[in-house]
């Protein structure tokens, strides 16, 4: 009988696999209450069983591809609105409302405002009364914060993260814009005698803003674009334009301005650099669609017989990505994530992937007045009483 030898057994390795998935587990559990735990001390304000149940709501109802499907505006009370995450924020009456399919019903909350107004950023929205004191930053489920200025709100807007800019009628001044990062804390602020300051908007990184001022200069009315940033008291910039109107002033996703003009779309860079025009040398500008971190979308009637418009969608360099004429009154025009909708008396056009080559739909409607154009690329119709989300269905009709 042949005898066995520890010295010919093959030893292998022992198996740890199990030891390396069981601090894998134990990582990731750190990880998540460490997760909870920076949740509670961040939000610690936010949290209560309303809250809970409705965010529990949300993460549920996203599941099951739940979303704003349509809402009926109160009779007799004007509303402003926006598109913003998976429902409509509508304001009015007092009243802002997150409209949403959710079986536990709206979110709302409570702001005085005889003249609304609402920005909205990606998961935060500011809401202000025009000329009065008020504002607040909801989100989808708690007011965050709100306050009462000491001096009337002339303009205010967020960008996509949440910091924001407020433009005030400040006694003693002409104007004040004051910069709030994204948690409602102010940052800056500059005052000025010389100028009448109209718009402002916050930079990406929170960290600078760009003015929009105006003043008489030789018996007419000048523009000029300031820049401020927090970490000086001078401006960065300031760029008199050769306007005669300017309506509106935006930063792109680069970080650039936009300002749309009486004459043309203007782009500087963060330095006051110009990079590009868009000039309005064969129409006139009769709509535009502007969002913060978005190019721009223009509606530019042309002359001649009939009706007829061109689209135009403006780069980050001031040259056209997109354009197209189309024939009828233009009603409304909005645009938003390489999307667009063009509103008229009898039909909505509906474009998918501007600066490539866009997919084009066209669905008969009648009635509407206003189409916002939601993230994801899809549109909202509004009539006088109601907004009604244009669903897959309908377009297939």
């Amino acid at each position: 009988m042949a005898v066995r030898s520890k010295e010919n057994i093959v030893r292998f390795r022992r198996d740890r696999r199990l030891a390396v998935v069981g601090g894998l587990r134990s990582l990731a559990l750190l990880m998540l209450l460490a997760t909870v735990v920076f949740c509670i001390f961040e939000y610690r304000e936010e949290f209560n069983l309303n809250n809970l149940r409705r965010i529990g709501a949300y993460l549920s109802s996203a599941s099951r591809g739940g979303e704003f499907q349509s809402y009926r505006f109160e009779s007799g009370l004007d509303a402003v609105y926006a598109p913003f995450q998976a429902g409509l924020a509508v304001l009015s009456g007092n009243t802002y409302r997150y409209v949403t399919a959710l079986p536990e019903g709206d979110f709302t909350a409570q702001m005085k405002a005889s003249n609304p107004a609402i920005s909205a950023g990606e998961k935060k929205v500011l809401l202000y009364d025009r000329g009065g004191r008020n504002l607040s930053v909801v989100n989808g489920y708690a007011m965050l914060w709100s306050d009462a200025l000491e001096s009337p709100i002339i303009s205010a807007e967020m960008n996509e993260k949440g910091a924001f800019c407020v433009v005030t009628d400040e006694a003693g001044y002409r104007s004040a814009v004051a910069l709030y990062d994204t948690r409602q804390k102010q940052v800056y602020k500059w005052y000025t005698s010389d100028y009448f300051v109209m718009l402002a908007s916050p930079a990406p990184d929170g960290r600078s803003f760009a003015a929009l001022c105006l003043r008489e200069k030789d018996g007419a009315v000048a523009f000029t674009l300031r820049g401020y940033s927090t970490g000086q008291e001078e401006p960065e910039f300031s760029i008199e334009l050769p306007v005669q109107a300017v309506y509106s002033l935006k930063h792109s996703a680069e970080g650039n301005l936009v300002l749309i003009c009486d004459n043309g779309v203007y782009i500087y860079d963060d330095k006051g650099q110009m990079l590009g025009q868009s000039g309005f040398a064969h129409g006139t500008l009769q709509r535009f669609a502007h969002h913060q971190g978005q190019l721009p979308c223009l509606a530019l009637q042309s002359g001649g017989a009939g009706e007829q418009v061109m689209l135009r969608v403006v780069g980050e360099d001031g040259a056209a990505v997109f354009e197209k004429a189309y024939s009828g009154s233009l009603r409304a025009l909005d645009g938003l994530d390489g999307c667009a909708a063009l509103l008229f008396q009898s039909r909505l056009v509906m474009l998918e992937g501007i600066g490539e080559e866009p997919k084009e739909t066209v669905l008969q409607t009648a009635g509407a007045r206003d189409v916002v154009t939601r993230r994801g690329g899809r549109h909202i119709l509004v009539y006088s009483d109601r907004a009604e989300l244009v669903t897959v269905e309908e377009e297939d009709k």
